[in-house]
């Protein structure tokens, strides 16, 4: 059988044409060019995904009173599932209800959105802490600048080098 050439462009499945006798049609080509813009080539891989948008903006013609859920509305049995876990108590060892986690040497905090099983992890504090403005800039002890000098202090360093000097000639001598 010959197959035809792929670098020929063909035309779309809908156009009439005749084939040379032996050679079949390949359905799968023909049905992806008439669906190319229909609903019908809507993917299932992640759930039909036609109304999508209006799921997330949650944007739906088929409300009802005062927005209960109706046809067309997200609805799951997750529900219904954590109430009667709360009530029976299966749910106390879940570790999402709590803030706070510990990993490593650091804290971190889970960020809820509205939902204790829509978080996300952050850190409780920064791993570095960088400052624009000079450290060491002031004596901790005394509580004054680190540059600056009093006579007293110009006076003691004195003192204390003479000293040392003195302490040095005399242990020379021993």
């Amino acid at each position: 059988l010959k197959q035809p050439d792929p670098s020929v462009p063909r035309p779309p499945a809908c156009v009439s044409r005749s084939l040379p006798p032996g050679i079949m049609e390949d359905v799968e080509a023909t049905y992806a060019e008439l669906v190319k813009g229909s609903l019908k080539a809507a993917s299932m891989e992640h759930g039909l995904q036609t109304t999508a948008i209006y799921w997330e903006g949650q944007l739906n013609a088929y409300r009802g009173v005062f927005g209960q859920a109706t046809y067309g509305q997200k609805w799951t049995w997750k529900l219904v599932d954590d109430k009667i876990r709360a009530g029976w108590g299966l749910d106390a060892g879940d570790v999402t209800k709590t803030p706070y986690v510990f990993y490593g040497d650091r804290g971190y905090f889970r960020k809820y959105y509205g939902d204790k099983d829509v978080y996300e992890i952050v850190p409780s504090k920064k791993k570095f802490n960088f400052s624009f403005f000079p450290t060491g800039t002031s004596d901790p002890l005394s509580g004054k600048p680190a540059g600056q000098v009093s006579r007293a202090d110009v006076f003691a360093a004195v003192m204390k080098s003479a000293f040392s000097v003195d302490l040095d000639h005399k242990l020379k001598q021993m």
